[in-house]
C-alpha cells in the first residue's frame, strides 16, 4: 500500500465525504503519531481479549493498523504492555479500539500508537470469546481487513478497500483547493 505522506484523517474524511470517521469517543492515547496502514480485525467479547493472543501469527502485512471491535461496553483492558510488544514483534504498527487499555505509560514506551476510549488497571479474562479477521463494526463504522485505516491526533477514518482510488483522489483535490485557498 503506498499512500502519500500528506494524508491526514482530516482530509481522509474530507475524501471520504465524512464517512468511515469513527466517533471523537475514540481518542488518541498516542496524539503525536500519524499513521496510515491495512486493517485486521479482530471481535472481543465484553471483558474477554482472548482473540488478541491470536493476533500476531495472522498479520501478514507489514503496517498492518489492528481494529479491535467488541469491547465498547468492556470495563477491562484489550491489550497492555505484554500483548503490545507481541504486537509489534508481529508487524502491527498501530491499534484502534472502542475498548480500553491497559500499562498506558509502557504501552507509549514501546512505541505502538493506541486510538482507544480509554484506560484501565483491570485485565480481561480469557474465556475463548470472539475471532481474528472478517468484518467488524466499531463505533458503527463497518471495517474489514484490508480496508486502509488512517490515524492522527484528529481522530480515525476507515477507507473501505474497494473506494481507496476515488476517496485519495478527492482527499488530494481538498489539499489542493486548500492549498491555493492559503496561498491567496
Amino acid at each position: 500500500m503506498d499512500l502519500p505522506d500528506w494524508l491526514s484523517s482530516t482530509l481522509a474524511s474530507d475524501g471520504s465525504g465524512g464517512t468511515g470517521a469513527l466517533p471523537f469517543w475514540i481518542r488518541a492515547l498516542s496524539p503525536e503519531a500519524t499513521v496510515i496502514g491495512p486493517a485486521l480485525t479482530v471481535t472481543v467479547g465484553v471483558d474477554d481479549n482472548t482473540p488478541m493472543r491470536e493476533v500476531p501469527s495472522r498479520v501478514t502485512d507489514p503496517g498492518t493498523v489492528l481494529v479491535v471491535a467488541g469491547a465498547s461496553e468492556s470495563r477491562t483492558a484489550v491489550l497492555g504492555d505484554l500483548v503490545a510488544a507481541e504486537l509489534l514483534r508481529a508487524g502491527v504498527v498501530a491499534v484502534v479500539t472502542d475498548g480500553l487499555i491497559r500499562d498506558s505509560r509502557a504501552v507509549a514506551a514501546l512505541g505502538l500508537p493506541v486510538w482507544a476510549r480509554g484506560t484501565t488497571p483491570v485485565a480481561s479474562r480469557k474465556d475463548g470469546a470472539g475471532h481474528v479477521g472478517g468484518g467488524v463494526v466499531v463505533g458503527g463504522v463497518p471495517v474489514a481487513d484490508g480496508d486502509v485505516v488512517v490515524v492522527d491526533a484528529d481522530g480515525v477514518v476507515v477507507w473501505p478497500a474497494g473506494s481507496i482510488s476515488s476517496y485519495l483522489q478527492r482527499a488530494d483535490d481538498k489539499r489542493r483547493a486548500d492549498e491555493a485557498r492559503a496561498a491567496q
